[in-house]
């Protein structure tokens, strides 16, 4: 199998049809399509089921040949990128892929470091949510991951450093009524709805036991949503209450920008970690290795971070 040749079956995979392939690669649909069937008969399998309209259904072969093909342009990408950056550690390119939930700021705080270090320095950072990002690490697309994962949820083959532990925090607007008390308790947040980000299940069932642990009435309204922008403003704009990470909140910019207060009353929920994923059988390339140790000595920065020790091998 050649590299073009898994190119063009990964863009009729992504787009759809052999003609919105061929405009993404450049090339004729006739030539996608010749390409697409010398692979189908070097395999001696057909990879996709035609449909009225030009428009591709992957078949069971198709469907395990995506995972290997990914991998194997990931590996040609990360090759052709490490050879690259061998002429000096002070340049290159730095893929991150980013958890939703994970602190920002520090990751911030990590690259305008680095890029006054390192002017030359490219850093390409892809957030979205953690289970994806994983995906996507395991195909090789990312130098690593900062996510709220941790070892027990991983492969093997990779390996996390947890450098972010923190307990939930409860939150609101700032004209929210139990934001207008000195000491307010679970009880006065009693009949309020509670916003759960990225629809966890899990964090449901730790407010509603919160309360009836404390002998008061559970919460009856829930309103899950998995965008991060629109629970800012649904709660920005509504009396509605938020159990969350602090990473979350940590920006104060963020924090006044939507006008959120955060309660000091004893939070019904978890502690929460975030941790950089890495290969553990694949080193990091200079560059790639200099922006995991800045997210590290950033996060030791942190009030909230603790420092414990390294899981990943250099």
């Amino acid at each position: 199998m050649e590299l073009r040749q898994l190119e063009r079956f990964l863009a009729v995979v992504d787009r759809g049809s052999l003609a919105e392939a061929a405009r993404q690669v450049g090339l004729t649909q006739q030539a996608v399509s010749a390409s697409i069937a010398a692979l189908e008969k070097e395999l001696e399998a057909r990879l996709f089921d035609r449909a009225p309209g030009g428009v591709t259904r992957l078949t069971d072969a198709g469907h395990a040949l995506v995972p290997h093909a990914r991998a194997q342009l990931a590996a040609d990408q990360r090759a052709r990128r490490d050879i690259s950056n061998l002429a000096s550690a002070r340049s290159g390119t730095v893929t991150l892929g980013i958890g939703e939930t994970f602190a920002e700021d520090i990751v911030a705080r990590a690259v305008s470091a680095i890029l006054t270090e390192r002017p030359d320095l490219r850093v390409n950072l892809v957030q979205g949510y953690s289970e994806q990002l994983m995906a996507r690490l395991y195909a090789g697309e990312f130098d690593f991951l900062a996510a709220g994962v941790s070892n027990m949820t991983l492969p093997a083959g990779f390996e996390a450093r947890v450098i972010y532990s923190a307990r939930d925090i409860v939150a609101c607007r700032a004209a929210h009524p139990a934001a207008q008390l000195a000491s307010p308790t679970l009880a006065d947040l009693q009949g309020y709805p509670w916003l759960v980000p990225y629809s966890r299940p899990s964090d449901v069932d730790v407010i509603t036991e919160a309360f009836v642990a404390r002998g008061l009435a559970p919460p009856t309204r829930f309103i899950g949503t998995d965008a991060y922008r629109v629970g800012m403003r649904l709660l920005a704009s509504n009396d509605l209450l938020i159990m969350t990470s602090p990473a979350l909140l940590a920006n104060r910019l963020v924090r006044e920008s939507y006008g959120i207060h955060v309660l000091p009353v004893d939070s019904p929920g978890v502690t929460r970690h975030a941790s950089l994923v890495a290969s553990s059988e694949r080193p990091l390339s200079p560059a790639a290795d200099t922006l995991y140790a800045a997210i590290v000595a950033a996060a030791a920065d942190d009030g909230a971070v603790q420092r414990p020790p390294a899981v990943r091998q250099a």
